[in-house]
């Protein structure tokens, strides 16, 4: 969890905006999209990172990336973080404006590891009990860690539910070397 305050003001001032012009999904898919962005291409990330750059050279590459491409709302923000000399902070918007959008559309995000590749039945049952347990629709994320054994991990936030076979072990490991 990002925990930038400021972060989370321009965060909170783009969502209000996409939502009083109605324009949160369209929002939504820009900022999704930044963020994959940052989190995957190094270069975009350094060059969001440097403060060297000069205000307005930034501000043509923004035009040159994403004019057209972007809806407007996106396109204000980014030049407003530029401007401001915050443009730093967009991974951190991008992640804290996904966690707004969330628990606004009553959507919990969660990572599942599983020791082999899990069926669409068993997806579908685990994301039917989240379901039911957090009273929210259930967005997965699934990859696969043979070195579990067996079983599966569900991280929901920070906290993680560990039921490997590997875990269960150690832990049998550790109460015999204990006793």
């Amino acid at each position: 969890m990002v925990s930038s305050l400021v972060a989370k003001r321009y965060a909170k001032a783009l969502f209000d905006l996409a939502q009083e012009e109605d324009t949160l999904t369209p929002v939504r898919e820009d900022i999704l999209s930044l963020g994959g962005l940052i989190r995957d291409q190094a270069d975009f990330a350094t060059y969001v990172a440097d403060p060297t750059i000069p205000e307005g050279q930034r501000d043509e590459a923004i035009d040159q990336l994403f004019a057209g491409k972007a809806h407007p709302t996106t396109l204000r923000l980014l030049k407003l973080l530029n401007r401001k000399g915050r443009f730093a902070e967009l991974g951190a918007v991008c992640q804290v404006f996904e966690e707004m959008i969330c628990d606004h559309l009553g959507i919990l995000k969660v990572k599942i590891t599983a020791a082999h590749d899990l069926s669409l039945e068993q997806l579908d049952n685990m994301k039917t009990r989240l379901s039911a347990h957090h009273g929210k629709e259930i967005e997965a994320a699934v990859e696969t860690d043979p070195s579990l054994v067996g079983g599966f991990k569900i991280q929901v936030g920070d906290h993680i539910r560990d039921y490997s076979i590997a875990t269960k072990l150690e832990n049998f490991k550790q109460r015999v070397i204990n006793a």
